[in-house]
């Protein structure tokens, strides 16, 4: 039983430990009073703490047991789960070390110990591999604007005018298929409300009335769906209406059309070639990033191979196999600033 106790330092000098004050745990110091006294005290005090831990039965809602999950993870190498929020998965990370532990199949503190790190390790190379491709998924993701930029585009705006020549010379190209299917198609063939709009607009441009266009548009009634028939019978008019020949009319939206398309994708064509090769250029990191990811994937494949080693040398020597001094010899051969040569040597027994 605990006693409240309150001990002074000795005074200097005062070798006696009764006069200096000491406290002598072999000791009786409490009378029959205080002993009862204290029995009271602690019973009392447990039926108290009873009572408390009935009452505290920890979270019961979703969030607060996930708030407490990981209450128990360490800092540093040896976390419980070294898994970075919002970009690793702990499901992944369970999965990935239930696997490796039936792959090394330790037995034993010591043996479960390095295959613990020798899986932490092995899960640190996956992301640093996972960095390096990241990196490089930036850099290609920045292409239209890097590219935009070397073509004399504004920079900062760069990246979205790419996309709008990519996407003008796809429409235009849509625009003179549709234009080509109009001509040629029955009367009862459909077309979507959107392709109907379209080639009544270009009739439209081909008049110089694009401004008119949406007064045009509004008060036609909108049939349950377009045909090749109902436009044809608009254009007919509109034609007539501008004193023009429907074959005539049509040929010159036509060739405006292939005209458009043709110069839109000439610029189309060359951003896509010099999209094609800032990629082809750019499929590995920077040097500083590549340097970066191979110093510490060098440094990670070192304490694998340590720590593999030496588990297996300790499982040999738990199955009874003779095993020699270990002889395992890693060299770091560094020259000049980018050139990191790494040899190897398994165990050798002698």
């Amino acid at each position: 039983m605990k006693r409240n106790m309150r001990v002074t330092s000795p005074s200097v000098g005062d070798p006696n430990p009764q006069t200096a004050g000491w406290f002598d745990p072999q000791a009786d110091n409490t009378n029959e009073s205080d002993r009862g006294a204290l029995v009271k005290v602690s019973e009392k005090r447990i039926a108290t703490n009873r009572a408390n831990a009935k009452k505290s039965t920890g979270p019961k809602t979703a969030a607060g047991k996930l708030a407490v999950a990981k209450n128990g993870i360490a800092h540093g190498a040896f976390a419980l789960i070294p898994v970075i929020e919002d970009v690793e998965s702990a499901l992944d990370w369970k999965r990935y070390r239930e696997a490796m532990l039936a792959s090394l199949a330790p037995v034993g503190m010591l043996e479960t110990s390095l295959a613990e790190r020798i899986i932490l390790t092995a899960w640190r190379q996956r992301r640093a591999t996972r960095y390096e491709a990241e990196q490089i998924r930036l850099t290609q993701a920045n292409a239209p604007e890097i590219v935009g930029t070397q073509l004399g585009l504004e920079r900062g705006t760069a990246s979205q005018a790419v996309a709008e020549i990519l996407s003008d010379a796809a429409w235009r190209q849509h625009t003179w298929q549709t234009v080509q299917h109009f001509a040629d198609a029955s009367d009862e063939t459909t077309l979507s409300q959107e392709d109907a709009e379209n080639l009544l607009w270009h009739v439209h441009d081909q008049f110089g009335l694009k401004d008119a266009f949406d007064d045009y548009w509004q008060p036609l009634p909108e049939p349950e769906m377009w045909t090749v028939g109902m436009v044809r019978q608009l254009v007919r008019a509109l034609a007539e209406q501008h004193g023009k020949g429907f074959d005539e009319l049509l040929a010159a939206v036509k060739d405006k059309a292939l005209t458009e398309w043709a110069q839109s994708g000439l610029v189309a064509s060359q951003v896509k070639l010099k999209l094609d090769e800032y990629r082809r250029e750019n499929l590995l990191p920077d040097n500083e990033t590549l340097e970066k990811v191979m110093r510490y994937e060098a440094h990670l494949s070192r304490l694998f191979h340590r720590d593999l080693h030496e588990l297996q040398r300790l499982q040999a020597m738990r199955l009874g196999q003779p095993v020699a001094a270990p002889i395992a010899i890693d060299v770091d051969v560094t020259s000049g600033r980018n050139l990191t040569l790494e040899k190897r040597t398994s165990d050798l027994e002698v």
